[in-house]
């Protein structure tokens, strides 16, 4: 069971973390083109995108004041066009970090409408999903919360602080599937360990990156973990795990040395383990984010 912590951490401490915020998670609507894809708004895309886009689609297309419209026969062509078109983009050299790796684009409902490679969706400003897990353990001298250290060879943020256990959902898997693999890949963590813990939270993530928009969905998940069981990464993406107490890592938080999301998950768990004080705006902003 998760701890209820008696005090709330400082004022200074809640404005530190909502500067931070303002600073990081920010998105002007208005700046950007909708782009719609048979019929359904599924993403943004800045000037840059917007006009490579429209030279290089080869399928129906039109421009009016509610966005750029893309149209194919179905969802299948759609993929498979998009796929295609963004392949050429990265051997062109206008984006680079190729992940071979397909997530599924769905519609405002969740219903499922067509694969595409991971490292397009920024560029497109797709809604994406990933897991995210929060590791907490009780030491003889207190609660104290496990994190990670990427590795200093990941192609993003490489040696930079991440939550224990962090991933994108691929194709075809569920939320659980993902947490599970993503358990066992980064931290060694058994199925049976897994398996029992549910979703706490789904929060957004919306920024600007340089590649386009991060529009992700952080699924939520806490494990609380017995202090006999000693993370150990498997798949060499994960540098070394660290346990920080709460002192410790408000003080990482606030160098901005963790991952935007993991900052945006930890908070998450900072609000329901009694951390955050419920009048503050940054209280109020978790609020909005929650989905």
């Amino acid at each position: 069971m998760l701890p209820q912590f008696s005090h709330p951490l400082s004022p200074a401490l809640h404005d530190a973390f909502w500067h931070i915020l303002q600073q990081n998670f920010r998105f002007q609507a208005q700046a950007w083109q909708p782009l719609w894809l048979n019929g359904i708004q599924l993403g943004y895309l800045n000037t840059k995108w917007q006009q490579q886009l429209s030279q290089d689609w080869q399928h129906t297309q039109h421009t009016d004041t509610h966005g750029l419209h893309l149209t194919t026969a179905n969802w299948q062509d759609m993929g498979q066009a998009l796929q295609q078109l963004t392949r050429h983009w990265h051997d062109s050299g206008l984006f680079h970090g190729w992940r071979n790796e397909t997530f599924d684009v769905y519609d405002p409902h969740r219903h499922f409408l067509f694969t595409l490679e991971r490292s397009a969706f920024r560029p497109l400003g797709l809604h994406s999903h990933a897991i995210h897990l929060n590791g907490i353990t009780h030491t003889p001298q207190g609660w104290r919360f496990w994190i990670g250290r990427r590795s200093p060879h990941k192609a993003v943020d490489p040696n930079k602080l991440d939550n224990f256990v962090g991933g994108g959902i691929s194709s075809g898997e569920s939320v659980q599937q993902a947490m599970i693999r993503e358990g066992w890949e980064e931290a060694g963590l058994p199925e049976t360990l897994l398996q029992p813990l549910s979703c706490h939270s789904r929060r957004t993530s919306l920024r600007t990156v340089a590649r386009g928009l991060h529009h992700e969905c952080l699924h939520i998940f806490d494990l609380v973990l017995p202090h006999s069981i000693q993370p150990i990464n498997q798949d060499g993406e994960v540098a070394e795990f660290l346990l920080m107490d709460i002192t410790e890592l408000s003080e990482a938080m606030c160098q901005e040395q963790l991952m935007h999301d993991a900052f945006l998950a930890l908070l998450d768990l900072f609000a329901r383990v009694g951390l955050l004080h419920h009048s503050h705006p940054l209280t109020q902003y978790l609020h909005t984010t929650t989905k």
